[in-house]
């Protein structure tokens, strides 16, 4: 029997992993809606600066009622490391009993993930000639868009986030997939050794290898996956235990270690696995609180099941909205516009998810 202060960690079940995913991708959305809006702190995602945890500090004691804006704008981007995490944890369940083949794993991936991809990006194409005229998307933005697809835009600086922000992960995600069949094979063949090699790696590579690539080449090493590989490695890691148990003196560890990891630029680089050791247990105990409520239920396990369509489809619908909520920027405007946005995404991306359902009915 678990000592009461250890944190047991039993086995994520398909239900718990949908939900996961929707509180994920519900912070993603409100962080990507209102980030844009005026006097921002920014957020420490990419690269770290001290004045951002300065200002979100000083927004909330200036402006308390700001607050739900000013945290999303600075944390919200914390649920895409869930996604990693998720990755690796999938993956692992998937693959712990074998090896992939390394060419028929990237073939069923890269089915399962494209499809999706080319149909939001058919539907940016069809939201944007509308709002902007065809000969802008297709003739200036076009081989912007291409790039982004087949996940090389991330070595483009110009082309990182545009035209579509959130698609620098499709690039990441495509070189963790690559990746992955040699990793499952090393963790199967080595243990848990490579995990901790992994995580210990990745962080070392971007305090020593981070600062010349931006240095010598633009390049952000948190646009590629050498940047995340250590909350993939904790999600296979986990996905290796039947039960994973945690002493409450590592979970203090790390709320005290992600604490100083923004105020400090050397331990932000640890942030991304320390976050996810707070905030996934606190994740499926709200998942369980949510179960009394059955419309509530109801509707994160739908956000869950959207949750990769949503993420394609929000970073081209936040105009024209974005720009009325910039045009007045006060807390109840941010609040209820990033509401409409959060219709209108899901909305869009259940239509997304519709016609590809169709699609494939018909192809078959």
């Amino acid at each position: 029997m678990p000592s009461p202060l250890t944190f047991q960690w039993s086995p994520i079940s398909k239900d718990e992993g949908t939900l996961l995913r929707a509180f994920a991708i519900l912070a993603i959305l409100f962080h990507n809606y209102l980030h844009w809006i005026s006097d921002s702190p920014g957020e420490n995602e990419f690269t770290y600066r001290p004045e951002r945890i300065h200002a979100l500090l000083s927004g909330l004691g200036s402006n308390p009622l700001d607050a739900a804006r000013l945290v999303a704008t600075y944390f919200g981007h914390y649920g895409v490391q869930v996604f990693f995490f998720l990755s690796g944890y999938g993956l692992m369940i998937k693959y712990r009993d074998q090896t992939p083949h390394w060419f028929t794993f990237q073939k069923k991936r890269w089915a399962t993930l494209f499809p999706a991809i080319l149909i939001a990006a058919v539907g940016y194409i069809i939201y944007e000639s509308f709002r902007l005229g065809r000969h802008h998307v297709l003739h200036e933005e076009g081989l912007n868009l291409i790039r982004q697809i087949i996940g090389v835009s991330n070595f483009i600086p110009d082309n990182i986030y545009h035209p579509i922000g959130p698609w620098w992960f499709i690039g990441v995600i495509l070189q963790f997939y690559l990746l992955a069949p040699w990793i499952i094979k090393w963790v199967n063949r080595c243990g848990d050794k490579v995990l901790y090699a992994m995580i210990a790696g990745s962080m070392l590579t971007e305090f020593l290898l981070g600062p010349i690539l931006s240095t010598q080449f633009d390049f952000n090493i948190n646009h590629s996956i050498l940047g995340h590989l250590d909350v993939c490695a904790l999600g296979i890691l986990w996905a290796r235990k039947k039960e994973f148990q945690i002493p409450l003196i590592t979970t203090l560890f790390a709320a005290g270690l992600f604490i100083a990891g923004n105020f400090n630029a050397s331990l932000w680089i640890t942030t991304g696995v320390t976050s996810l050791i707070i905030a996934l247990p606190l994740l499926r105990y709200l998942g369980d609180l949510t179960k009394n409520q059955t419309w509530l239920t109801s509707y994160l396990m739908l956000t869950g099941q959207l949750s990769m369509y949503l993420f394609l489809c929000n970073g081209y619908l936040r105009r024209p909205l974005i720009g009325w909520a910039q045009q007045s920027p006060h807390w109840w405007t941010s609040i209820w516009t990033s509401f409409v946005f959060l219709g209108i995404a899901t909305l869009w991306a259940l239509l997304l998810k519709t016609l590809l359902t169709v699609f494939r009915k018909k192809r078959l």
